[in-house]
Protein backbone atom coordinates (compact mmCIF):
# COMPACT_ATOMS: atom_id res chain seq x y z
CA UNK A 1 0.00 0.00 0.00
CA UNK A 2 2.87 2.39 0.73
CA UNK A 3 4.13 1.97 -2.83
CA UNK A 4 1.07 3.86 -4.13
CA UNK A 5 1.81 6.98 -2.10
CA UNK A 6 4.77 8.15 -4.21
CA UNK A 7 2.81 7.51 -7.43
CA UNK A 8 -0.12 9.52 -6.12
CA UNK A 9 2.21 12.35 -5.18
CA UNK A 10 3.76 12.35 -8.65
CA UNK A 11 0.40 12.39 -10.41
CA UNK A 12 -0.82 15.19 -8.19
CA UNK A 13 2.22 17.36 -8.93
CA UNK A 14 2.21 16.82 -12.71
CA UNK A 15 -0.03 19.31 -14.43
CA UNK A 16 -0.46 21.43 -17.46
CA UNK A 17 -0.27 25.16 -17.36
CA UNK A 18 -2.49 26.98 -19.84
CA UNK A 19 -0.81 28.68 -22.76
CA UNK A 20 -0.65 32.43 -22.41
CA UNK A 21 -3.44 34.25 -24.24
CA UNK A 22 -2.07 36.47 -27.03
CA UNK A 23 -2.42 40.21 -26.47
CA UNK A 24 -5.80 41.54 -27.56
CA UNK A 25 -7.64 38.20 -27.30
CA UNK A 26 -9.93 37.04 -24.53
CA UNK A 27 -9.44 33.48 -23.25
CA UNK A 28 -12.54 32.39 -25.20
CA UNK A 29 -11.27 33.58 -28.61
CA UNK A 30 -9.46 31.06 -30.82
CA UNK A 31 -7.92 31.85 -34.19
CA UNK A 32 -7.42 29.01 -36.68
CA UNK A 33 -6.04 28.25 -40.14
CA UNK A 34 -7.29 25.80 -42.80
CA UNK A 35 -5.12 24.68 -45.71
CA UNK A 36 -5.77 22.56 -48.79
CA UNK A 37 -3.05 20.56 -50.56
CA UNK A 38 -2.86 18.60 -53.78
CA UNK A 39 -1.85 14.90 -53.74
CA UNK A 40 1.82 15.93 -54.12
CA UNK A 41 1.62 18.05 -50.92
CA UNK A 42 1.69 21.37 -52.76
CA UNK A 43 -0.17 24.02 -50.77
CA UNK A 44 -3.02 25.26 -52.99
CA UNK A 45 -4.76 27.73 -50.69
CA UNK A 46 -5.20 28.73 -47.07
CA UNK A 47 -7.79 30.57 -45.03
CA UNK A 48 -7.36 31.99 -41.54
CA UNK A 49 -9.95 33.20 -39.08
CA UNK A 50 -8.44 35.87 -36.83
CA UNK A 51 -10.54 35.99 -33.67
CA UNK A 52 -9.12 39.35 -32.58
CA UNK A 53 -10.20 41.03 -35.83
CA UNK A 54 -13.30 38.83 -36.33
CA UNK A 55 -12.17 38.37 -39.93
CA UNK A 56 -11.19 35.74 -42.47
CA UNK A 57 -8.13 36.11 -44.67
CA UNK A 58 -8.02 33.96 -47.78
CA UNK A 59 -5.08 33.48 -50.12
CA UNK A 60 -4.41 31.19 -53.06
CA UNK A 61 -0.95 29.75 -53.54
CA UNK A 62 -1.31 28.46 -57.13
CA UNK A 63 -1.88 30.77 -60.09
CA UNK A 64 -4.26 28.44 -61.95
CA UNK A 65 -6.92 28.18 -59.22
CA UNK A 66 -9.23 30.63 -57.46
CA UNK A 67 -9.57 30.03 -53.71
CA UNK A 68 -12.79 30.24 -51.75
CA UNK A 69 -13.94 29.46 -48.24
CA UNK A 70 -17.23 28.23 -46.83
CA UNK A 71 -18.19 29.05 -43.26
CA UNK A 72 -20.91 28.13 -40.77
CA UNK A 73 -21.82 30.01 -37.64
CA UNK A 74 -24.54 29.23 -35.10
CA UNK A 75 -26.18 32.39 -33.79
CA UNK A 76 -27.33 32.79 -30.20
CA UNK A 77 -30.95 32.10 -31.25
CA UNK A 78 -29.87 28.75 -32.76
CA UNK A 79 -30.20 29.76 -36.41
CA UNK A 80 -27.29 28.98 -38.71
CA UNK A 81 -25.50 31.56 -40.80
CA UNK A 82 -23.57 30.18 -43.76
CA UNK A 83 -21.60 31.87 -46.46
CA UNK A 84 -18.93 31.72 -49.10
CA UNK A 85 -16.09 34.16 -49.71
CA UNK A 86 -14.10 34.15 -52.96
CA UNK A 87 -10.45 35.13 -53.15
CA UNK A 88 -8.53 36.62 -56.03
CA UNK A 89 -7.47 34.50 -58.98
CA UNK A 90 -3.71 34.03 -58.94
CA UNK A 91 -1.14 33.25 -56.32
CA UNK A 92 -0.32 35.27 -53.24
CA UNK A 93 -3.06 37.93 -53.25
CA UNK A 94 -4.81 37.95 -49.85
CA UNK A 95 -8.46 38.93 -49.45
CA UNK A 96 -9.91 39.85 -46.04
CA UNK A 97 -13.57 39.52 -45.04
CA UNK A 98 -14.77 41.12 -41.79
CA UNK A 99 -17.67 39.79 -39.72
CA UNK A 100 -19.48 40.59 -36.50
CA UNK A 101 -19.81 37.13 -34.99
CA UNK A 102 -20.87 37.00 -31.34
CA UNK A 103 -18.00 36.75 -28.89
CA UNK A 104 -17.41 33.19 -27.79
CA UNK A 105 -19.44 31.70 -30.65
CA UNK A 106 -18.04 28.81 -32.70
CA UNK A 107 -17.20 29.38 -36.37
CA UNK A 108 -16.38 26.42 -38.62
CA UNK A 109 -14.88 26.80 -42.08
CA UNK A 110 -13.05 25.10 -44.89
CA UNK A 111 -10.90 26.35 -47.76
CA UNK A 112 -11.20 25.12 -51.35
CA UNK A 113 -9.92 25.88 -54.81
CA UNK A 114 -11.98 26.10 -57.99
CA UNK A 115 -11.09 24.24 -61.15
CA UNK A 116 -11.09 20.68 -62.36
CA UNK A 117 -9.28 18.30 -60.00
CA UNK A 118 -9.07 14.53 -59.68
CA UNK A 119 -9.16 14.90 -55.87
CA UNK A 120 -11.26 16.76 -53.31
CA UNK A 121 -9.96 20.34 -53.62
CA UNK A 122 -11.20 21.30 -50.14
CA UNK A 123 -9.84 21.04 -46.61
CA UNK A 124 -13.15 19.48 -45.45
CA UNK A 125 -16.18 17.69 -46.89
CA UNK A 126 -19.46 19.23 -48.05
CA UNK A 127 -21.18 17.76 -44.99
CA UNK A 128 -18.96 19.61 -42.50
CA UNK A 129 -16.56 16.79 -41.70
CA UNK A 130 -12.98 17.94 -40.98
CA UNK A 131 -13.88 21.64 -41.06
CA UNK A 132 -11.58 23.93 -39.10
CA UNK A 133 -12.97 25.26 -35.82
CA UNK A 134 -12.41 28.76 -34.43
CA UNK A 135 -14.08 30.78 -31.69
CA UNK A 136 -15.04 34.39 -32.34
Amino acid sequence: MNSLVPLTAIVATVGFSPSPVPAGLSPSEVSATAQVYDPDSTLLAEARFDAGDDAFTLVGRVAADRPYLNYRYVRVDGSVQTGTHWGATGAGTPATFHHHFGTGRTVTFRVCVSGQHLFNPCSGTDSGENWTVAIA
